[in-house]
């Protein structure tokens, strides 16, 4: 066996629980924090209940719940559920460059439930699911950026997009090493679920950028990767085979996901010592696409800082990366939730309008008439520094809003969104828990206070049954 498949298989076998960090243990906590609450809050969405739908439709024997219901279907179906719910309102964390919360925690809850694991074990497995999908991800394919300008005045004149392949299907493969681990695979069957995993994951979907609208399926169907995951432990346990060194050698997985590259390096260096996932841990504190999250956080501080009324507002131009400002992201006729998430005068009028998060994709409020004709008053053009400032700072992402009013114009500016792990931009416990309480509405006010502190202490529950009892109604 080569070193790849081998050096990944004698970590996910050789970590226990106390060989995690602490900040690994209470981030896995804070992952598993929000994903609960934004899949409550994703019940209201259609996304959501169609996967909820198909969930029972498929049924199966009655193994694990869907979160937020009384329903108890089969392990498989309810984590098709669960990410789909998670995923709905494009609420859910990140772990840049993929999407591995909504896409590996329902497989560890759906198969813990089973076997009643530990809080202990759920965490570990979390923990292993996130830190090696971001690994993958990250090895399998970085960002890949066309940067395109056309000289000819003095600030030039911006052409072209950034664009970049989306490696959030590499999460199967960490989802089902963590899944796998929850229910105690052997060294062998592990690599068998680790050679299925690969032969499940989806392969890159980046069409949705270039799209009119936003499809339900997005960047990928976490409920269909939350699936593939348990499908690959339960195989694997059942003595199902696969191909042993799906990662190894110039024909590994990676060249037949598409890339043209595979980092080694980046996906072995300090596997075990160096947790990679505290550094890319990403939160939301908006129901919508992360790349909006600066605008809207420059509309934010203009509110606080001028208390600026919906109603005295003549027009609000935002300056952004171009990308922002093609037909999915410039989107004026909000058919559905999944065209609201992703449309950015939307959400600029739902947030200047003062709607509350929770209640951002409602059917309610997308039929406002005060937040659809607000959007009007929304313009958005390429900012004429922001290639400029990515060259000297990648991953920036150089954005102005100014808002005219009859008492001035008031502008801000923003670079970075909030969320990230880093100072001064992160999102603290407070904050994530703040988020869970709006989320969580649905839920009885006692299990909400109670789902909080079961998590914070989660390493003391002896069985995942005691979670899972006060998240399903």
């Amino acid at each position: 066996m080569a070193s790849e498949t081998k050096t990944l298989l004698d970590f996910v076998m050789g970590t226990r629980y106390q060989d995690l960090p602490d900040a690994v243990v209470h981030e896995s906590k804070r992952l598993l924090l929000d994903s609960i609450g934004v899949a409550i809050a994703g019940l209201k969405s259609e996304k959501g209940r169609l996967g909820v739908e198909l969930a029972k439709r498929l049924g199966g024997p009655s193994e694990s719940r869907i979160i937020g219901t009384a329903e108890k279907v089969s392990c498989s179906s309810a984590a098709f559920a669960n990410g789909e719910l998670i995923n709905a309102l494009d609420f859910d964390a990140l772990l840049f460059p993929t999407h591995s919360p909504p896409a590996v925690i329902p497989a560890v809850l759906a198969l813990g439930e089973i076997v009643g694991a530990s809080g202990k074990a759920v965490l570990l497995s979390i923990a292993l699911a996130s830190e090696i999908a971001f690994r993958f991800g990250k090895a399998i394919r970085g960002q890949k950026k066309i940067f395109q300008t056309e000289e000819g005045s003095e600030a030039g004149k911006i052409v072209g997009t950034r664009y970049s392949i989306s490696p959030v299907g590499a999460v199967v493969i960490g989802g089902a090493l963590g899944a796998g681990k929850i229910v105690d695979l052997d060294y062998q069957k592990m690599t068998h679920c680790l050679g299925l995993a690969a032969h499940f994951t989806p392969i890159p979907q980046s069409r949705w950028k270039i799209a009119e609208r936003m499809p339900m399926s997005k960047y990928i169907c976490c409920g269909w990767a939350s699936q593939a995951e348990v499908t690959a432990v339960l195989l694997a346990q059942m003595g199902y085979t696969s191909d042993m060194a799906t990662l190894d050698g110039d024909l590994g997985l990676w060249r037949f996901f598409g890339s043209d590259r595979w980092d080694q390096e980046i996906f072995l260096k300090g596997l075990g010592t160096e947790w990679k996932m505290l550094k890319v841990a990403e939160y939301k504190p908006y129901p919508c696409c992360r790349e909006l999250h600066v605008v809207l956080d420059c509309v934010m501080r203009i509110i606080e800082a001028h208390d600026v009324k919906a109603q005295e507002i003549k027009n609000v131009r935002v300056l952004t990366q171009s990308s922002l400002t093609g037909p999915l992201m410039k989107t004026r006729e909000i058919e559905d939730h999944m065209v609201a998430q992703f449309s950015l005068p939307y959400v600029v009028s739902a947030a200047l309008n003062r709607i509350n998060l929770d209640e951002w994709q409602d059917r309610k409020t997308m039929r406002d008439q005060r937040v659809l004709e607000f959007m009007d008053k929304v313009s958005q053009e390429p900012h004429p520094d922001f290639f400029k400032v990515e060259r000297q700072e990648p991953g920036a992402n150089m954005t102005a809003v100014e808002i005219l009013t009859g008492r001035g114009t008031f502008r801000e500016e923003g670079k970075h969104p909030r969320g990230l792990p880093r100072p001064g931009l992160a999102m603290g416990d407070e904050d994530l828990v703040k988020k869970f309480r709006s989320s969580a509405r649905a839920l009885p006010s006692t299990n909400v206070s109670n789902v909080i502190s079961t998590i914070w202490g989660l390493e003391k529950v002896d069985n995942i049954c005691d979670l899972i009892d006060q998240v399903t109604f």
